[in-house]
């Protein structure tokens, strides 16, 4: 009896462990099945080639609604961005962006970015994070994500940001007391075979808080541009050049000019708001010319450097520059992004501040 008992308590073991062995297998299989599709998708620290990018199948027909739209959705696709300029109380000024970016795929990835720019050193710092998952509350118009000590929520036009990074911290709450912009008037834009994206932006939000570097952290006031985007898209099919414009006149012009991976045009215009009041603004209504370009000693990528932009409707002829060049971002550590988002001065008839972000010129290998 001891041995027909060891008997079978053997085969139950050894059953058991060929259970765990195929269920191991298994699991493998479906990651690497999902590390694959987030390959072919771009979402791995890598770029892709156009042909990938161009698989979408969901045609947006909704408008957007706010303050609904101000929370996730579960679209491929969804970004929150701010970008700001910040005076401190000893009359330091700063600047910096704050994007989180989610991924709905086989596999849900959330990432952040985060850059800051103490102007008077010219000193530009960055920092990213990644984790599995929409760590945020699923609450009605709202949002609220939280990656460590990291915070990034709000709804209705009044958001908190909290970053802590050793090399530089951010704790701000944000106002809007301007209404929502429309991008493309009704907030959808189409961007061709690369799919299409619901988009709004608050272009002048009120900020307060602490900001500053290690040891000289202090209380700030600035404004903040804010753009929420999502959709079933292919960034990585697209690059673009980017402009948010804070006029000092109490305009925001908001101008942006996308391209595929072969250069070709695929979308070019924006919003011109001044008093509540925005015209969009079509291919024929703006100038937009670069004036130079700077390669990064880092990647190696050329970008545009400097621009002209003209809108004569409105009679605003303005340089853009940006306070300094060094601004890449370097995101390939947390997702496929390599970019330049960074700070402008506005000069000529209308003076002003801003933000201007380019992506698509870095060329991996293997990429047209």
């Amino acid at each position: 009896m001891l041995i027909h008992s060891r008997s079978r308590s053997s085969r139950r073991s050894r059953s058991r462990s060929r259970r765990m062995v195929f269920l191991s297998l298994l699991a493998l299989v479906g990651l690497l099945w999902g590390l694959h599709e987030l390959w072919r998708q771009g979402l791995l620290p890598v770029n892709q080639t156009a042909a990938d990018g161009y698989e979408v199948t969901y045609t947006a027909t909704e408008q957007v609604k706010l303050p609904e739209d101000d929370a996730p959705h579960p679209h491929y696709m969804e970004w929150w961005y701010y970008s700001g300029h910040l005076w401190g109380s000893d009359q330091r000024r700063y600047s910096f962006h704050y994007a989180l970016f989610v991924i709905n795929s086989l596999a849900t990835w959330t990432v952040a970015h985060a850059s800051f720019l103490d102007q008077a050193s010219g000193r530009h710092y960055t920092a990213q994070r990644r984790t599995a998952g929409k760590p945020t509350t699923d609450r009605p118009g709202q949002f609220a994500f939280q990656l460590g000590d990291w915070r990034m929520a709000g709804g209705d036009g009044r958001d908190t940001l909290q970053v802590n990074d050793p090399k530089f911290t951010l704790n701000l709450s944000l106002e809007s007391r301007e209404p929502p912009v429309l991008q493309g008037g009704t907030g959808l834009l189409d961007f061709q075979q690369a799919g299409s994206s619901y988009y709004y932006s608050r272009p002048r939000m009120r900020a307060t808080g602490m900001a500053g570097l290690p040891g000289q952290m202090q209380q700030v006031t600035g404004q903040v541009w804010f753009d929420h985007q999502w959709g079933d898209f292919r960034p990585a099919a697209l690059g673009w050049n980017w402009f948010a414009l804070q006029l000092d006149n109490g305009a925001n012009v908001m101008l942006y000019d996308l391209f595929d991976r072969n250069g070709k045009t695929v979308l070019r215009s924006g919003t011109y708001t001044l008093h509540g009041e925005t015209v969009v603004l079509t291919d024929a209504d703006f100038r937009l010319a670069a004036t130079g370009q700077w390669t990064s000693p880092q990647t190696g990528a050329t970008y545009p450097m400097g621009w002209t932009i003209v809108l004569p409707a409105q009679g605003i002829n303005v340089t853009v520059t940006p306070v300094i060049k060094n601004s890449e971002f370097d995101g390939r550590t947390t997702s496929y992004l390599v970019y330049w988002e960074g700070a402008v001065t506005i000069s000529g008839s209308h003076p002003g501040l801003g933000f201007v972000e380019l992506s698509g010129y870095l060329q991996e290998p293997g990429a047209p």
